[in-house]
């Protein structure tokens, strides 16, 4: 790269990290649900990454985990409008299902930072 050339600044990732206190008696319910979103997900363009996570049961409860990574922030607000016609379409409402199955919900979304 000559002086008069700027460098090129690196597309960051961003990160959808969600996470989840889930009754025991509602694990496999809500897991088969994030099953779901996961493979929808995975579908789009632009996701590097997708994962669930699970913690041991413990008084009465798991932890429950969706990590996400995408390739950009037009790939995250891409997804974010499917999903939205996807759930339409298929009848889901997930803030309803939360609520019938008594789960707290923690929902971030991240940027890689510039180190």
């Amino acid at each position: 790269m000559n002086i008069t050339e700027k460098p090129v600044e690196r597309q960051r990732s961003i990160y959808r990290v969600d996470s989840f206190t889930v009754p025991v008696a509602a694990r496999d319910e809500f897991l088969d649900r994030l099953v779901v979103i996961r493979d929808f997900l995975q579908s789009q363009s632009g996701c590097l990454f997708n994962r669930i996570a699970e913690t041991a049961a413990e008084n009465g409860v798991v932890r429950m985990m969706t990590i996400v990574e995408w390739r950009d922030q037009g790939a995250v607000q891409n997804a974010r409008a499917n999903a939205a016609a996807y759930y339409e379409r298929t009848g889901f409402n997930p803030q309803e299902l939360m609520d019938k199955l008594g789960i707290t919900p923690d929902f971030g979304l991240f940027r890689d930072t510039a180190v």
